[in-house]
């Protein structure tokens, strides 16, 4: 493999991935996760998968620009890209601990949701079955977690 041929292969896969994730996450819309989120959720779970949406992001974008620096050999990029790496690990371990302090059982539905079509997504674009299996394992544990937390809604308001 050339390394015309390698540069334009980590471009479309760099791009693919950037792609899959303004698809998923519906970047171009500010209303996108709110119209899939019960109205008395919404700010907080919304807030709570962006953060860790963001944190998935800047990840690609720094393993993507590191990727770039090191096919092109400009220490500038690779510098870059480790540090937008570092960055998304400290969102991901405030997100961590903002999970552990206090999470609802329906924003931790959410969370599996999110988590499991990101973990399809990227066995989609790595073409692993492992990752798209456990991702819609985890997406159906998510969806079967809301379902119990609008049944208790449903029995909460009998009551109230």
């Amino acid at each position: 493999m050339s390394f015309r041929q390698a540069k334009k292969f980590f471009v479309i896969v760099i791009s693919t991935l950037m792609l899959v994730a303004t698809i998923v996450f519906n970047f171009g819309t500010t209303s996108a996760w709110a119209a899939t989120l019960p109205a008395p959720f919404t700010s907080q779970a919304q807030f709570i998968s962006m953060n860790r949406a963001d944190a998935i992001t800047k990840n690609l974008e720094g393993k993507a620009q590191e990727t770039l620096g090191n096919v092109t050999g400009d220490s500038k990029d690779q510098i870059m890209g480790k540090a937008k790496q570092v960055e998304s690990q400290m969102r991901n371990a405030a997100e961590d601990m903002r999970d552990e302090i206090q999470l609802s059982n329906r924003a931790k539905a959410v969370a599996k949701n999110v988590e499991g079509k990101m973990q399809e997504t990227v066995g989609n674009v790595t073409g692993s079955s492992k990752d798209q299996m456990m991702g819609r394992l985890k997406q159906t544990e998510g969806n079967h977690q809301n379902i119990i937390e609008n049944v208790k809604d449903g029995i909460g308001d009998l009551f109230n």
